[in-house]
């Protein structure tokens, strides 16, 4: 999304999810092997890294139609534990805009279509995209 060392989807953050979203027009999607170092019970990925999932979704929903902006709210809903070095598939889908708010909603399920945990955002528009892909730095 223009940032480098963004935790969720930076590629130059040592400690972050590396996270790598595709598509257009508002739908996004992501592959994801859940990695231990994020276990938060047992061998159950953590919820704060399941919901930062979540987040990273929704946000590259308005990305993709050119926009530029800050979660504003997130309600996660949990479904069924993500086991750490399970593979996931992500999506986030465009459900409407108002004014300068896009609310968007993504899902984490496994391999066989299974619903882990789901999220509903409200995201704020900060302006557009950049030619170059660049993030938020030159609008805040």
């Amino acid at each position: 999304m223009g940032e480098a060392n963004c935790f969720a989807c930076g590629a130059s953050n040592p400690i972050g999810l590396h996270l790598a979203f595709s598509g257009t027009d508002g739908i996004v999607q992501a592959k994801y092997q859940a990695e231990r170092r994020f276990v938060g019970w047992d061998d159950v990925l953590h919820g704060g890294i399941t919901a930062t999932i979540l987040d990273e979704a929704a946000s590259y929903v308005p990305y993709s139609m050119g926009y530029v902006t800050v979660t504003a709210r997130l309600e996660v809903r949990y479904s069924l534990p993500i086991r750490v070095d399970e593979v996931l598939l992500i999506e986030g889908r465009f459900l409407s805009q108002r004014r300068k708010v896009v609310e968007a909603e993504s899902e984490i399920r496994d391999e066989q279509g299974v619903l882990r945990a789901s999220a509903m955002a409200k995201l704020m528009i900060l302006g557009e995209r950049s030619a170059s892909g660049t993030g938020a730095s030159a609008l805040l």
